[in-house]
């Protein structure tokens, strides 16, 4: 787990600001403290490009470090990393004569002074990319290095097919929060308790190109406390969603689990059927639908024991059994994408079984659940944040043509939904 901080340090001509919490990769968040000194204006003479950073620049990020922060800062090693990191985007704010011109080539370094930095990761598999950190020197504060900054940072991330930027920053940072509302982020959530001091944060995002955001209203999150029980953690947030008095505790995620699990995977405890989720949630008091694009059994690919192969194909018989005495619609059909829109048009909730491949590259079948939609994107509710902040897992975007892709899971393909819906 990498620790660090996201920090604003200049927002206007007269405030040097300050915000650090600890993150992890993608999952970090901003607060910014009050100012504390004054803050004297830059020469005219000078003006401030943005650049790549290279390995040339170290020492001058470490000064920035330096003196703008006195903790959680950036090492040098952490900066080299970034640097060369295929997932980061590195730019240092240079003051040069103001007859230099509007950008410099990242060649054309070094009689210049670096005054400030951005860093922008980029989650693997999303449109999702997140402001880790940015600082700006005392005596190049006036110029609004900090918002040109963010904005190349955007730019930038639009080139890469991101379309999604996010932040936090502390309820009680009202310069911060103006500037960004004033840079396009709106609030979309809330994380309490975020901060070593217990302060609570703002989540905020800024829609890289004109499309509908996330919903507004709050969609349940749950985090999963088992490696083995996204899919009732997954169907908790999706019932708790249709019904907020709904109460999600680890007792019914376990109760859940027990009900839905194949009892075997390819190792370690079972994960959870379609059908058995299905059964789950109609023990729970709600109309569910399975829609699969194949046949039963659906799990044995990865199950070489003959006899717990035969022990999983059982299970899955007894689901079926289940289903049909407990009226539950089992469709096996090659289902698109529509059937999502329309659950979610009408008030239902929607589970859906991915691979993990495009996040992490591993293999591995786990559930979701697909808390919105718009003409671009389908926004997924991960329960397993066991890598990083609970923030960074929730609402990801991930492109409608990309979607199917991550949806499919194993070398038969198999693509799954539950849809689940209030009984009448």
């Amino acid at each position: 787990m990498i620790t660090s901080a996201e920090r604003v340090t200049e927002v206007n001509s007269a405030s040097p600001l300050k915000s650090e919490n600890s993150v992890n990769d993608l999952t970090d968040g901003a607060s910014i403290t009050e100012p504390t000194k004054d803050v004297v204006a830059p020469s005219t003479q000078w003006s401030v490009v943005l650049r790549e950073a290279t390995l040339q620049d170290l020492a001058s990020l470490q000064h920035i470090e330096q003196t703008c922060f006195t903790t959680d800062r950036l090492s040098k090693s952490r900066f080299k990393f970034y640097i060369d990191a295929q997932h980061a985007e590195l730019i240092v704010a240079e003051r040069v004569p103001s007859n230099s011109g509007s950008y410099l080539d990242k060649n054309k370094q070094g009689v210049n002074s670096i005054v400030g930095y951005g860093l922008l990761l980029l989650r693997r598999g999303t449109q999702l990319t997140r402001l880790y950190s940015i600082a700006v020197l005392p005596e190049a504060r006036g110029l609004g290095v900090a918002e040109k900054i963010i904005n190349n940072l955007g730019e930038r991330a639009l080139l890469l097919g991101k379309r999604f930027m996010r932040l936090e920053v502390a309820v009680g940072n009202a310069g911060a929060i103006t500037l960004y509302k004033k840079l396009g982020f709106s609030q979309f959530g809330m994380y309490t308790d975020y901060y070593d001091d217990h302060t609570d944060a703002l989540r905020m995002q800024k829609v890289l190109v004109p499309s509908k955001s996330v919903k507004a209203e709050v969609y349940p999150w749950y985090q999963q406390t088992t490696d083995f029980t996204c899919g009732p953690s997954a169907l908790m947030m999706a019932m708790c969603a249709l019904n907020n008095r709904y109460e999600m505790t680890q007792e019914k995620e376990l109760s859940l689990w027990r009900t839905a699990t194949t009892i075997f995977m390819m190792s370690g405890h079972g994960g959870c059927h379609p059908v058995g989720l299905a059964l789950a949630a109609v023990s729970e008091g709600y109309a569910a639908k399975v829609i699969i694009n194949q046949d039963v059994p659906l799990f044995i690919d990865g199950v070489r024991d003959i006899i717990k192969k035969a022990i999983v194909e059982n299970v899955e018989s007894q689901f079926m059994e289940d289903a049909r005495k407990k009226g539950i619609s089992v469709e096996i059909s090659d289902w698109r994408t529509d059937v999502i829109d329309q659950t979610l048009k009408t008030g239902g909730a929607v589970l859906c079984l991915i691979s993990t491949y495009a996040f992490d590259k591993k293999k591995v079948p786990h559930w979701v659940a697909v808390t919105s939609c718009d003409p671009h994107c389908y926004y997924l509710h991960d329960p397993d944040a066991s890598e990083g902040q609970p923030v960074e897992y929730q609402h990801i975007p991930v492109a409608r043509e990309d979607f199917l892709r991550l949806a499919s899971y194993g070398t038969r393909k198999v693509r799954t939904l539950v849809l689940l819906k209030k009984k009448k």
